[in-house]
C-alpha cells in the first residue's frame, strides 16, 4: 500500500509541475504574442510532448492504479500532437488553434473518464471533475470551430492554456486532499 502511496503522489507532483509550467507557457505567449509564431509552435509541441511522456508514465508504473489506466491513449496522442506541431511550426498559426483545441477536446474527454471511474466508487467530490471535463469539451470546441488568425489566435492560444492549467490544477488539488481515498479503490 506505500509504494502505491508513494507513486500516486509521486504522479500527482509531475502533473502538478507540468500544469504551474504550462501556465507560465501560457502567461508568457499572452504577454508576449509578438513572438514569432515558430518559437510558439516549437514551445507548445515541446509541452506536449512532455505531457504525452507523463502520460505513458501513469500507464507503465508498476503499481498500475487503475484511475490511470487509459492514460496510455492519451500520452500517445499527446506526443504525436507534440512532435507534429514543433516540425511544423511555420504553419503554426493555420493549424496552432485547431490542434491545441483537439488536445484541450482530449483533456475534456480524459476527465470525463476519470469522472465516470470516481462515479463508480461513489465520490462525492466528482462534481468538480465532471465541470471541469465540460469546460475543457467546450473550450476546446470552440477552439476547432472558430479559428482566429495571427496576433489574436497567439494572445488567445495564452488565454486558453492559463485556463486549462487552471482547471487542471484544481482536478489535481482535489485528487491530492483525497489521495487516501482513492489509493483504496483504485489500487
Amino acid at each position: 500500500m506505500k509504494e502505491i502511496e508513494k507513486n500516486f503522489n509521486k504522479i500527482l507532483f509531475l502533473d502538478m509541475i507540468f500544469y504551474v509550467g504550462y501556465a507560465i507557457l501560457g502567461v508568457i505567449i499572452f504577454l508576449e504574442s509578438e513572438m514569432t509564431n515558430n518559437i510558439v509552435g516549437v514551445l507548445i509541441g515541446s509541452f506536449l510532448l512532455i505531457n504525452g511522456l507523463i502520460f505513458v508514465y501513469k500507464y507503465l508504473d508498476k503499481t498500475k492504479i487503475k484511475l490511470f489506466k487509459s492514460s496510455l491513449i492519451f500520452g500517445i496522442i499527446n506526443i504525436f500532437l507534440g512532435i507534429f506541431i514543433m516540425l511544423n511550426p511555420l504553419t503554426l498559426v493555420n493549424i496552432l488553434n485547431i490542434g491545441l483545441g483537439v488536445w484541450i477536446l482530449i483533456e475534456g474527454v480524459n476527465k470525463s473518464i476519470i469522472f465516470i471511474e470516481l462515479k463508480k466508487v461513489q465520490e462525492d467530490a466528482n462534481k468538480l471533475i465532471l465541470v471541469s471535463s465540460f469546460l475543457l469539451i467546450l473550450i476546446g470546441i470552440l477552439m476547432v470551430i472558430n479559428p482566429f488568425r495571427s496576433l489574436v489566435i497567439t494572445k488567445l492560444v495564452g488565454v486558453f492554456i492559463i485556463l486549462d492549467s487552471i482547471i487542471n490544477l484544481n482536478d489535481l488539488v482535489l485528487l491530492k486532499k483525497r489521495s487516501n481515498y482513492f489509493i483504496k479503490h483504485f489500487k
